[in-house]
């Protein structure tokens, strides 16, 4: 089993696009996803942490280790790639998988997730504050969205995107090499330095999916 590839970063930053770009590009990011590409059984785990420890998506905070789900890491790996039965286990095993998952709860998860995978590499997808804190607002008001009476404030959502950012930015000086932080606006803007950056990171040819996406 390979460290995965876990993405953090804010609500509406743009982590749905690079998630396809880089599944597209090689990296497994599960089999049964939400519309917004998050693997659902990550977005359990995470949901039932947040909840077991106070917080939510919109109110978030770090759980304590005794809030953390205590299912093993090959179970969640076995999980992700839907392995059912010993064939199929030893069939997948004979190639090494890249694979990796996102959801912006990871952000505040994120102890949890490095106990289990300590190898874990971190991509942190940072988009203008302002930009984020808009498109959170307008999508609360758009029907069959999530949708929360606070989000209905604007300064609370940029509060909100200002805490995600700094909450994933604290892991950087822990993780080092295995950190990446990357600009949604350069990405978008097919920014040479940054796209190098993120294909050095992930060991993928990025640039191309990375393209047909954005048109």
């Amino acid at each position: 089993m390979r460290p995965p590839f876990i993405i953090i970063g804010m609500h509406r930053s743009g982590t749905s696009i690079l998630t396809k770009v880089l599944e597209k590009s090689g990296i497994f990011m599960g089999v049964l996803k939400d519309p917004n590409y998050e693997a659902m059984h990550f977005l359990s785990i995470n949901q039932q942490v947040l909840w077991k420890a106070g917080y939510n998506w919109y109110k978030p905070g770090v759980p304590a280790p005794a809030e953390w789900h205590d299912i093993p890491a090959e179970e969640i790996y076995i999980e992700h790639f839907k392995l059912n039965g010993r064939w199929a286990k030893w069939k997948h095993g004979l190639k090494k998988h890249d694979w990796g998952w996102k959801d912006p709860r990871n952000s505040f998860t994120l102890d949890m997730w490095l106990h289990k995978f300590p190898e874990a590499k971190v991509i942190h997808l940072v988009r203008n504050r302002e930009a984020a804190a808009q498109s959170l607002f307008k999508r609360n008001k758009v029907a069959g969205e999530a949708y929360a009476e606070e989000l209905k404030d604007l300064d609370f959502c940029r509060r909100l995107c200002e805490d995600y950012v700094n909450q994933a930015r604290s892991y950087g000086p822990k993780l080092g090499a295995n950190y990446l932080e990357i600009e949604y606006e350069a990405l978008c803007g097919l920014e040479a330095s940054s796209i190098q950056s993120l294909e050095a990171f992930c060991g993928k040819a990025i640039e191309q999916n990375l393209k047909t996406y954005l048109r």
